[in-house]
């Protein structure tokens, strides 16, 4: 490589030349390199903390890599809402769904949902509790603090196989007029994770700040 300092460069500069030397030696256009859908899959990692993706996987797919990177501006408009965790959840499993609190029969405690997770016989990857926890922990970035989420797997039939977990759900508009007033104990009364997720008991009981 031709150096273009000036003879009495300092060996520091010289140094930094020389590490900037293959950064310089590329001669992929530019606009491609802004572009999710031309750049280059070694380069999409830069893309992506350029803006501002929230998770990372080397292990996703090629196509995954490139949707979460081309959706991370339109992601960020939305986020703490109902349309937020539907993209989220669509890009992890196309079958999992939401339900919300008032949409539970008998109702759930307010300002909580759950997200289920079909399983058939085999169980496969949905099965499993890192599955779950990698819903949990996509769904928590896009959803208000506030609310808390339960995710269930269960089998078609409708027979729950028992991995739960917390985290908070999204504030949505109500479509139904009856006034259910909440007397539940307020989440900050509870400990809490440094996510700021309630801490149980094996029992399911809440650790609580109160005697």
């Amino acid at each position: 490589m031709i150096s273009i300092l000036p003879p009495n460069a300092t060996p520091l500069e010289r140094g930094l030349e020389a590490g900037l030397a293959p950064l310089l030696a590329i001669q992929t256009p530019l606009d491609t390199l802004l572009d999710p859908a031309t750049i280059d899959e070694a380069w999409l990692p830069w893309l992506a903390y350029a803006l501002s993706v929230d998770s990372w996987d080397a292990e996703w797919p090629e196509v995954t890599k490139r949707a979460v990177v081309a959706e991370s501006i339109g992601l960020h408009r939305i986020k703490g809402t109902r349309e937020a965790v539907d993209r989220t959840l669509r890009r992890l499993d196309a079958l999992a769904d939401v339900v919300e609190w008032h949409q539970q029969n008998p109702r759930g405690a307010p300002h909580t949902f759950d997200v289920m997770i079909p399983l058939n016989a085999e169980g496969g990857t949905r099965a499993t509790a890192a599955f779950a926890e990698a819903i949990i922990d996509e769904i928590s970035r896009v959803k208000p603090l506030r609310e808390h989420l339960t995710v269930v797997q269960s089998l078609m039939a409708g027979t729950t196989i028992g991995v739960h977990a917390l985290a908070r759900p999204m504030l949505v508009r109500r479509d139904d007029a009856d006034l259910v007033e909440d007397h539940s104990r307020p989440w900050s009364s509870y400990l809490q994770t440094e996510d700021g997720e309630p801490l149980q008991f094996d029992d399911g009981e809440f650790l609580d700040t109160r005697p």
